[in-house]
């Protein structure tokens, strides 16, 4: 009963977080319409550097140097995940982003077999087709009539890709606490740079803009992580998977409650499917389990 009690609140802390990143679509597309990104950026990360150092102080001082280096070269992935992502939410809607962003599912098996000399399998190569013929509606029948919003968000989706296979690398080596943390560090250095080149740096944030940045750096940064990081000891990553897919559900959602966003009927008939083409390159490991529940069962029959 206790296993299953942890499983439960496992599955709901992810489901939360997932949420969390879905809402922060729609509210970081509003708030940098009127405060400037590369600032934005800045005090996202740097307020989530203060709250998780307040949190693990230890951790900052005991990191070596090795785990330091991890973590900038990290980092360096990451901001190009963020900038493009963030750069692209100024062109397209926060709908859009989310779905795009989440392709990153389809593209890791893809990218892991031509970079990485992995093998990859049938799942994931249906799973792309999918993806991308709901990426071809979504833009109107076109990828030519993608806007620039929609294409940065596929370089975010793509850099995020390298970023996820470099941290399973590194994170077997170095504690993940302090890869986190130090690359929080990074990225405020490198949005500050970039505010600080833009002449965006400014205190006089309007209430969505305070409300965006303690949202996101407190519940779709720290807490989500850290949820993200104990509830994945507790559940396999087939369900974490899939529940994580739900992000390109969740965004969307509020998109369309908090922003009045709205798509055609082609556009949704497209985003369906790149809903689909994420769920069936997530579902090699439910299949393959199920296989052996059902083999399993007609052993114990005979």
């Amino acid at each position: 009963m206790e296993d299953k009690m942890k499983q439960l609140l496992a599955l709901g802390g992810l489901l939360f977080a997932t949420a969390a990143w879905g809402a922060a679509f729609i509210l970081v597309k509003i708030t940098i319409e009127s405060v400037d990104l590369y600032w934005f950026l800045f005090l996202r990360f740097f307020a989530a550097f203060l709250l998780l150092a307040a949190l693990k102080p230890k951790r900052l001082l005991e990191a070596d140097r090795a785990t330091i280096k991890a973590a900038f070269i990290l980092s360096l992935y990451l901001i190009a995940v963020y900038v493009t992502q963030t750069i692209g939410l100024l062109y397209t809607t926060a709908s859009n982003s989310a779905l795009i962003t989440c392709l990153y599912m389809v593209f890791i098996p893809i990218v892991s077999a031509v970079f990485y000399k992995t093998r990859t399998n049938i799942y994931s190569i249906v799973g792309i087709v999918f993806a991308l013929v709901g990426l071809f509606l979504l833009t109107q029948y076109s990828f030519g009539g993608a806007n620039l919003g929609d294409a940065l968000t596929v370089l975010c989706a793509v850099a995020s890709v390298f970023h996820i296979i470099l941290t399973g690398r590194y994170a077997s080596k170095h504690r993940p606490s302090q890869l986190v943390l130090y690359q929080f560090l990074f990225m405020s250095v490198y949005s500050l740079i970039g505010a600080v080149l833009n002449k965006g740096m400014a205190f006089d944030l309007p209430p969505i803009g305070w409300l965006t940045v303690g949202f996101t750096a407190v519940f779709a940064t720290v807490m989500a992580m850290s949820i993200q990081a104990w509830a994945q000891r507790i559940i396999d990553p087939t369900r974490a998977g899939i529940i994580f897919s739900l992000e390109a559900v969740f965004g969307p959602l509020f998109g369309w409650l908090w922003g009045g966003e709205t798509m055609t009927t082609v556009a949704l008939f497209g985003a369906g499917l790149m809903l689909v083409g994420i769920m069936i390159a997530e579902s090699k490991p439910v299949i393959q389990y199920l296989k052996r529940e059902l083999l399993f069962k007609l052993s114990e029959l005979t």
